[in-house]
């Protein structure tokens, strides 16, 4: 009995043995390798293996990459004409991102956020036209944000670069997992308002505005949560200002969003890239898409803007409601005395979303606004030609309809929209302008990595 353990134990010995001697070997030869190999060498080395290997940020500062791709059919139909397009849906574009940030202390910590859009055939650019090309822009990749930040556990965070101002997305408050349907809708933007069989030189978009903000350089501050509470303002050049209010709070089974916010903007005759324009032209002659802001004579201009939304969802039934408001109003205007330089419009969502199949919850809505006097103050050319008509005041109303699908295994969201949109505009003189209805049905597929 005592010599089995001992051959065992042996045996086990001489194995252990031969393994050290080889690991002996393995390590003399590798250092003789390495010894022969200078520093300068070592550290090339090293270069090499680190370009080829893909990390997650460094020791101190952390790196998230997330994105999706949204690509859908977008079918139309404008009075005039109707086809089908494959398009990007831009109302929730394909992207990536990347994230990051490090520890200063306790209370601190610094970190930084870029966006990045691809858009190489926007629904919100796609035309009646696409011929030339219009429906595949290989330039359709550009910035959405770049901006860096500083927080403050107990006062807060402050963001410098090209990001959202304080009131970016103020109206677009909802608890449903929507897509591409909200107070803002530009499925159509591109298209030209037509009048019978005729197309006019106004696209449709001049007909409605969500009066929602813009992403630009700019300065931003956002205070720590309080009770479900948090204000922002921002800066940007060109002599903009903004401030918002934000709340998010659950009452037992009842979850509640909501914002508000007010934009101040001194637009002068100069022109300027860095503008947030809330669908108004920066022009120092005459109208052409839009409103004009500036006169010839260089007289300044200002616009304010008070908007916001608010959104409720009783959890357990999935049942929810979505209502989104705004106002726009202009000083100075080059429109003349018989046109109005005010423009509002109302918005309403509701439907349920609610896990009825494993796969994950399911959304339906239905949806209503109306936008009144966007387009006051253009000039409206029946056939594109001549010197036309300029508008006193229009109206437009949206009807809409939606399904979602999750499918959170894949983190992917099958959906199909309709949309509706009846145009009414007359001239100065009280014309009714006859203008024809729009509609469009989108679906396709959202897959988030």
């Amino acid at each position: 009995m005592t010599g089995g353990i001992f051959n065992r134990t042996s045996a086990f010995a001489l194995v252990a043995a031969a393994g050290l001697m080889m690991g002996g070997l393995s390590f003399a030869t590798t250092s003789a390798k390495a010894a022969d190999l200078g520093a300068d060498d070592l550290e090339a080395r090293v270069a090499e293996l680190e370009a080829t290997t893909a990390r997650k940020g460094n020791r101190k500062v952390s790196l998230t990459i997330s994105g999706q791709v949204n690509k859908a059919i977008l079918a139309w139909d404008d009075g005039k004409d109707s086809d089908a397009y494959i398009v990007d849906n831009t109302q929730s574009s394909s992207r990536i991102s990347l994230k990051g940030s490090g520890t200063i202390s306790s209370d601190l910590k610094a970190g930084f956020y870029q966006e990045f859009e691809y858009r190489d055939a926007a629904s919100g650019t796609v035309a009646y036209d696409n011929s030339a090309g219009k429906n595949w822009d290989t330039d359709g990749f550009r910035t959405r944000q770049n901006n860096a930040w500083i927080e403050s556990k107990t006062f807060g965070r402050v963001t410098v670069g090209l990001q959202n101002v304080a009131t970016k997305d103020i109206v677009y408050v909802n608890l449903a997992p929507t897509i591409g349907s909200d107070s803002d809708n530009n499925y159509f933007a591109g298209f030209k308002a037509t009048d019978g069989n005729s197309r006019s030189n106004l696209n449709t978009s001049v007909f409605w505005n969500s009066l929602d903000s813009s992403r630009v350089e700019a300065v931003r501050y956002d205070t720590p949560s309080l009770y479900g509470f948090i204000v922002s303002a921002s800066f940007a050049g060109n002599d903009f200002y903004d401030v918002a209010l934000r709340y998010q709070k659950e009452f037992n089974s009842i979850r509640v969003a909501a914002g508000i916010g007010y934009a101040w903007s001194g637009l002068n005759s100069d022109s300027s890239s860095n503008r947030i324009s809330y669908g108004v032209s920066i022009d120092t002659t005459t109208p052409a898409n839009s409103q004009v802001l500036a006169s010839s004579t260089g007289k300044s201009s200002k616009l304010e803007v008070v908007s916001g939304s608010i959104s409720a969802q009783h959890v357990p039934t999935g049942l929810y409601a979505s209502f989104a408001a705004g106002s726009r109003e202009i000083t100075n205007p080059n429109f003349g005395a018989a046109i109005t330089n005010e423009a509002s419009y109302f918005y309403i969502q509701a439907g349920i979303s609610k896990r009825f199949l494993d796969y994950g919850a399911t959304t339906v809505y239905g949806e209503y606004g109306q936008y009144d006097d966007f387009a006051a103050g253009a000039t409206f050319k029946a056939d594109n030609t001549g010197s036309g008509v300029r508008i006193g005041s229009s109206t437009a109303e949206r009807y809409g309809a939606g399904v979602i699908q999750a499918f959170d295994a894949a983190a992917l969201d099958v959906y199909a929209i309709y949309q509706h949109i009846d145009l009414e505009a007359k001239d100065t003189a009280g014309v009714d302008l006859k203008l024809n209805s729009t509609d469009a049905v989108i679906s396709g597929l959202r897959l988030k990595f």
